[in-house]
């Protein structure tokens, strides 16, 4: 199976070589998770290896997601640059037609040559549907789409809570390739964010849960720290 580096050390370490290429792996997590900084920084590492990034968003405005992640990665110069060479696209939906949304996703990944893409978030997309059916039809057959066009997806899915022992898994933890949640575990009086990647189709992967860590020179994982 051809692997993907995800340019943060101890995730590629926990992925025993990094992402299986061309797939669906859903990060998800409550609110304050970090699910969009750390899908951010698998983009942005994978823009500075000559991989064209793509953001898709159906919420925050590109100019906001842009200064967001340059304040939380302070270290991180080569943003402006790469958003100015088309090496890293930010994009907002033009419409909330599933259809304009389907076409406008494809449009953008065959003109830009796109490799890795996040959709920021698949839980506003379910949104646009009138029962759970039709969204499991719609998302198999746009996710098989996706997979003929060559990129790997980084759906981001909105968890109601951010505690571990609230979570309830969805959809898309049957749908998609793989998942990594993401986690805020209380530990005394201290939150700590954490991660475990819950599910990886067809190759082996690291099962604990993790502490991690958002640093102005990107993410730090505490592989092998103990969380309890």
């Amino acid at each position: 199976m051809e692997k993907i580096k995800t340019g943060i050390l101890e995730f590629d370490e926990m992925l025993n070589g990094g992402l299986p290429k061309n797939r669906h792996i859903g990060f998800y997590g409550g609110p304050g998770t970090g699910k969009t900084t750390f899908t951010f920084e698998i983009l942005y590492k994978g823009a500075l290896m000559g991989e064209t990034g793509y953001y898709f968003t159906l919420e925050e405005p590109p100019e906001f997601i842009i200064e967001h992640m340059k304040s939380q990665f302070s270290e991180f110069k080569d943003i402006d640059k790469l958003v100015n060479e088309k090496k890293l696209i930010i994009e907002k939906n033009t419409s909330y037609n599933v259809d304009s949304i389907v076409k406008q996703i494809e449009t953008s990944i065959v003109e830009n040559n796109v490799s890795r893409m996040v959709i920021d978030s698949i839980t506003i997309f379910k949104s646009l549907f009138n029962t759970d059916a039709e969204y499991r039809k719609s998302l198999i057959e746009f996710l098989n789409l996706l997979r003929t066009l060559d990129v790997t997806v980084f759906p981001i899915i909105e968890a109601p809570t951010s505690a571990r022992e609230s979570f309830e898994y969805s959809i898309e933890h049957y749908v998609l390739d793989g998942v990594i949640n993401l986690y805020n575990i209380y530990k005394g009086e201290t939150r700590i964010r954490a991660l475990e990647i819950y599910k990886l189709r067809g190759t082996s992967h690291n099962t604990d849960i993790v502490p991690y860590r958002v640093t102005p020179r990107g993410l730090k994982i505490y592989l092998g720290e103990k969380l309890f």
